[in-house]
């Protein structure tokens, strides 16, 4: 009969990071820290059963992880695992959180992404909505199809092509696109301000994905 998960409160402070410190502290050799000092760091009902079912199922997970990381070290990604790489970070997941969920190591998702050229996301603090990041040589692009998806520099994420407007007498080519994440509108873009993604295509990927990953990415925050 499998175990029932200990559930957890919102105010209780049962995050991986606390769960270590709390542990490493009741078994501190010099000064360890007692039972009832555990669960107030933790936040919970001093319930010394709950506490140590709590400890317990962290420590299968990290010894689940540890297992599926070493399984993992030198197998290749799967066709379905770059989709999914690709689907939540195109989505604005984390590197960190697609890593995780996947038992492999940020920088095997570094690869993955630079492998696909796929734009990479940039931070609020080096990019912004008036002066967006330059996007690279190798994915820029003055020729798209009606409903092709594409990057976004200016909005820092992916855009459906809905068409091509005149060309622009300072900006050149300028496309209508439908933005998805966040914003959720149409919006029109220069060409050097978007990046091809024909690895999508190739993967299959659609817009109808792109928007059930929207809708299931609402599901968890987003580091």
């Amino acid at each position: 009969m499998a175990k029932r998960r200990v559930k957890s409160k919102d105010y209780e402070k049962l995050d991986d990071a606390n769960l270590k410190k709390v542990i490493a502290l009741l078994n501190d050799e010099k000064n360890p820290i007692t039972k009832k000092e555990a669960c107030r760091l933790l936040n919970i009902t001093y319930n010394t059963s709950r506490l140590n079912r709590i400890i317990e199922e962290f420590n299968e997970r990290v010894a689940y992880a540890k297992k599926r990381r070493k399984e993992n070290r030198s197998k290749p990604f799967s066709d379905y695992e770059v989709k999914e790489i690709i689907l939540d970070y195109i989505k604005g997941v984390s590197k960190s959180q697609i890593a995780n969920s996947l038992y492999r190591p940020v920088s095997s998702i570094d690869n993955i992404l630079e492998r696909y050229n796929i734009p990479k996301r940039k931070s609020a603090k080096v990019n912004s909505y008036q002066h967006p990041e330059l996007i690279p040589d190798e994915v820029l692009s003055e020729t798209y199809e009606v409903g092709e998806l594409a990057w976004s520099a200016k909005y820092n994420c992916v855009v459906e092509i809905l068409g091509e407007l005149h060309n622009h007498s300072f900006h050149g080519k300028v496309f209508k696109v439908w933005v998805f994440g966040k914003y959720n509108e149409r919006a029109y873009q220069p060409w050097y301000e978007l990046g091809k993604m024909t690895i999508l295509k190739e993967l299959g990927i659609t817009q109808n994905d792109v928007l059930v990953h929207s809708n299931r990415q609402m599901e968890y925050s987003i580091g």
